[in-house]
């Protein structure tokens, strides 16, 4: 190896990385403001490397509280080029969530949850702003009031019954029953039937892409820890594939828009689905309900159904 050769592109590569640690320490946006305190940072990754190589044995979680116990209650860290505030005291968490709720109201868009809501257009994921407030007041009124979740008792009934049924039938040749995913089954199918029907023959291709997305917001990839950076969305696999989700997702509530065109159904028989349509059709609301907006509710609607099944067994041994 020629290393004569190689002198003049590592001379390149560490004025280049200088002149950049000159431009983020001088010409950054938060230059001259007061910050909270937090761990040295490296160039391009910020803080990763203290949560990657701590002593924690690979948990971000206990990384976190050992950082904290260094840096106070207030802590600010940077994942790759996301500024993230760490909240480890009631004392702080009361600031924020009570006293400065209204500052801290809008979530944090990663890559994959800007593809997912298709900006933000969801309530999860939506800016704290007007529309905001109406979605909310869609889904307290009109989605999720006590009317209507006891409009799906019927539903949720039948989908117990039926777990009921496949456990004791697994039982009966004295083998191990996985609750778990039996559990999961049946809140997943008892969320779709509420959200979309109960005889949608969308059902299986729905879950699957419900089940992709939430996997892929879960994780941790290159592009929502560089969410500026068009190149790294653009080569971002986790990216790729929430786009791949998140036009199946529409393309399915699409097809069901069109199924259920001129059908006229009861409002105490509608769906979360048709009372969208429907709320769609009446007009009325302070923005337009567009397709994009309702996939995304339901999306959300659906998706907090992986975490109930654990839930459901922590409360059972309690």
């Amino acid at each position: 190896m020629d290393f004569a050769a190689l002198s003049p592109l590592l001379f390149l590569f560490f004025v280049l990385l200088i002149l950049k640690l000159v431009i983020d320490r001088y010409a950054s946006p938060t230059r001259g403001q007061r910050l909270p305190p937090g761990p040295w940072q490296l160039p391009l990754i910020g803080s990763l490397h203290h949560l990657l190589l701590s002593r924690s044995g690979g948990l971000p979680h206990r990384a976190m509280r050992d950082l904290s116990r260094a840096h106070g209650p207030l802590m600010l860290l940077r994942l790759g080029a996301v500024p993230t505030l760490v909240v480890s005291s009631a004392e702080a968490a009361r600031e924020v969530m009570k006293t400065h709720d209204a500052a801290f109201a809008s979530r944090h868009l990663s890559a994959t949850l800007d593809i997912i809501s298709c900006g933000g257009k969801g309530i999860l994921f939506s800016h704290y702003n007007d529309r905001w407030r109406e979605l909310r007041r869609i889904c307290v009124h009109e989605l999720f009031s006590q009317r209507r979740v006891l409009s799906f008792r019927p539903a949720r009934e039948d989908e117990v019954a039926r777990l009921v049924r496949a456990v004791s039938d697994g039982c009966r040749g004295g083998q191990a029953v996985n609750l778990s995913e039996k559990m999961c089954r049946m809140t997943n199918d008892s969320v779709v039937r509420a959200a979309i029907g109960g005889r949608c023959h969308h059902r299986d291709e729905f879950l699957h892409e419900l089940d992709e997305a939430v996997r892929l917001t879960g994780g941790i990839n290159l592009a929502d820890l560089y969410p500026s950076s068009r190149l790294v969305r653009r080569f971002s696999v986790a990216a790729r594939d929430m786009v791949r989700c998140q036009r199946n997702i529409y393309r399915i509530v699409q097809s069901i828009i069109k199924e259920r065109a001129g059908a006229q159904v009861p409002e105490r028989d509608e769906d979360l689905l048709g009372v969208l349509l429907r709320l769609k059709k009446d007009g009325g609301l302070q923005f337009e309900l567009t397709t994009e907006i309702i996939s995304t509710v339901i999306f959300v609607r659906s998706s907090q159904t992986p975490f109930t099944p654990n839930m459901c067994l922590v409360r059972l041994y309690i």
